[in-house]
């Protein structure tokens, strides 16, 4: 079977012109801010492809798609590669087109999407799923949205979620299990819902073992590589160090990786790291990650699928069916192992 034997997709083009499909995106939807030769390697893959680019693109502006935006502000370029692409692929799913839309002005990012289409609902995630003013503009329009891992789901109308609380305290468990006491913890950005809820579920495990948080230990953090490095760095140069480190995403737990690397301490033989989310970073880094596997292609898909079935047979009048919840699991690879005797 020949490349052209089935349809093209946006994946397609994203493989073929060696961009993200976030750069696809853009230059489907005509934005400025893309450099000619990423839209010209674009353009040239469509056409090889034979992705019905123009077409797609003349069905947005006349407005007769089913239109789903997807509203981001997230640091963590691995989030932003999953959830897109799981949004993605649910629309193709759905004949639905997605429109991505990073937003980092706030309601600001809202009012602009509205403003330049028609959308039949929105996907909103962390933080911009956590601010009123987005959620009051969204209700005072009458638009549809579905809300992925908000502090609060059972507030929420549609919302598609993880137990973070859960997650967090069988990852902190995970370390206790193999022998550590003093694990370090560097907390996700403070405008995130999932930042406290992870805290909370590191300091459940610790009570579980008898032990109490202790706020020498604790760094905060922005769930991006350049905060997890200043917060590793932090701990590392303690006095009597952590012997084990949960960065409460995966970016920052990269970096602890790597000022570990810095400083020449080994991983996981001096010292364990774990990390949240299992994104792609987690397993291309050297020692693999062992993280939280969070699902979050699934969760933007199940969003997509939830949007679109908001009127019909799936909710059946259910208010249970309105706020899902998917599984997580730890993720053992090879930046954690038990502590060393003493």
């Amino acid at each position: 079977m020949t490349q052209t034997s089935r349809r093209s997709t946006m994946v397609d083009v994203a493989r073929e012109a060696g961009v993200s499909l976030k750069t696809v995106s853009r230059v489907l939807n005509e934005e400025i801010y893309v450099r000619e030769e990423t839209r010209v390697a674009v353009l040239e893959a469509s056409e090889k492809l034979n992705y019905k680019l123009n077409q797609a693109a003349r069905t947005l502006r006349a407005g007769s798609a089913q239109i789903v935006g997807l509203l981001v502000n997230n640091p963590s370029p691995g989030y932003l590669e999953n959830v897109h692409l799981g949004a993605l692929k649910q629309c193709h799913e759905l004949s639905m087109q997605l429109v991505l839309d990073e937003c980092p002005d706030g309601i600001e990012g809202v009012k602009r999407i509205l403003q330049n289409l028609t959308p039949v609902g929105l996907i909103i995630t962390p933080p911009l799923c956590d601010d009123p003013d987005v959620i009051a503009l969204l209700e005072s329009q009458n638009v549809s949205y579905v809300l992925i891992g908000p502090n609060d789901p059972d507030a929420a109308r549609l919302s598609v979620n993880i137990d973070d609380i859960a997650a967090a305290r069988d990852i902190t468990e995970y370390l206790l299990n193999l022998g550590h006491r003093r694990i370090g913890y560097i907390r996700g950005h403070p405008d995130h819902g999932a930042s406290s809820k992870r805290y909370q579920g590191y300091c459940e495990a610790l009570a579980k073992f008898g032990l109490e948080p202790d706020e020498n230990l604790i760094r905060q953090g922005f769930f991006d590589y350049a905060s997890g490095l200043q917060c590793a760095e932090s701990l590392l140069d303690m006095e009597t160090p952590p012997t084990a480190i949960f960065a409460s995403n995966d970016d920052m737990a990269a970096a602890t990786i790597a000022a570990a690397y810095r400083r020449h301490i080994d991983v996981p033989g001096e010292l364990s790291i774990v990390g949240f989310d299992d994104t792609s970073i987690a397993a291309i880094i050297s020692p693999q990650l062992t993280t939280v596997r969070q699902p979050m292609a699934d969760l933007a898909a199940r969003a997509i699928s939830l949007l679109s079935d908001n009127s019909s047979r799936r909710l059946n009048g259910d208010k249970t069916e309105n706020n899902i919840f998917l599984d997580h699991s730890v993720i053992v690879r090879e930046s954690a192992a038990a502590l060393p005797a003493q």
